[in-house]
């Protein structure tokens, strides 16, 4: 008797924000790794408060980089309106995750991108009020099993992880108590100087690890190290990306590797002692590496 092939998990890339239309090197790590039987990319706009905007121009980077416009497909999943798309009320996608319609979008996915904006939005859309997966959100994972590429920048990719920064400025990172109160969040510009840091849970795509994003451009070490120090977990990674760059994981291989224009920069303090109260880590590992070039 035939023995079914079980097909190899698949690939998650987080890209640090700002990525540019025509950033070949993070485009094509994406679309390379798609299955050759699932040739749709699927775009998440949850995140977004400008879907009019951000879509169309996701759709269109696409399309430059060779995926056939008839295979791009948009989930309606949304939280917040955008007012300037008058015909369309996206906070009615609330409950889009739930949809079957929608969720069946993601059948032959062989590439989700989950935009960027407000990453809570992306929580908030994706995992119900118990804290269980949505329908959609179990596709998700259901895919990357299958052996598609989850990706997501900005917000998208600051969900990625085991762990996630709600918001906190790197100005008081180091000094302002550490909350798990995501209303911390709410209406709040994060890079403010006075938003203290506030963790919570992300999609837990790539276990044991938390993700920053934007991280050389807008200073965010010290964010980061006051994450890992006070993230109450046995092991915790913590991987700043900056932007215009991806980091492009394969769960089959468990290996991982950067491209794009910049570098990321991996905290481990698995070898030393973590202390979040006094927010140190003694002997912990620091590396930054940069992207592959060709």
């Amino acid at each position: 008797m035939a023995v079914p092939a079980w097909a190899e998990p698949g690939t998650v890339v987080v890209v640090g924000g700002a990525l540019a239309d025509d950033n070949a090197d993070v485009y094509r790590a994406m679309i390379d790794a798609m299955p050759a039987d699932a040739r749709d990319v699927v775009i998440i706009p949850a995140a977004s408060g400008i879907i009019g905007r951000s879509v169309p121009r996701a759709a269109k980077a696409f399309e430059a980089h060779g995926v056939e416009p008839s295979r791009i497909r948009v989930v309606e999943v949304a939280i917040v309106d955008d007012p300037d798309t008058k015909l369309v009320d996206e906070s009615r996608w609330a409950s889009g995750a739930s949809n079957p319609s929608e969720v069946a979008k993601l059948a032959g996915a062989g590439l989700i991108w989950m935009l960027g904006g407000d990453q809570l939005r992306i929580m908030a859309a994706l995992v119900a009020s118990d804290g269980s997966d949505t329908p959609m959100l179990a596709a998700i994972r259901q895919r990357l099993e299958d052996g598609a590429v989850i990706g997501g920048t900005s917000a998208g990719a600051a969900v990625m992880g085991e762990h996630m920064i709600a918001c906190g400025s790197p100005d008081v990172a180091l000094t302002a108590p550490v909350s798990r109160d995501l209303k911390n969040c709410e209406g709040r510009d994060e890079d403010a100087a006075s938003v203290p840091l506030v963790l919570g849970r992300g999609l837990g795509l790539l276990p044991g690890t938390v993700f920053d994003q934007h991280f050389s451009e807008r200073n965010r070490l010290s964010r980061l190290m006051r994450a890992v120090a006070c993230i109450d977990a046995t092991s915790v990674t913590g991987v700043g990306v900056d932007e215009d760059t991806g980091f492009v994981f394969e769960l089959g291989r468990e290996t991982g590797h950067v491209t794009g224009r910049g570098t990321i920069t991996v905290i481990d303090p698995s070898d030393g002692h973590r202390s979040c109260e006094r927010a140190v880590m003694e002997n912990a590992r620091f590396a930054r590496f940069p992207a592959m070039k060709d």
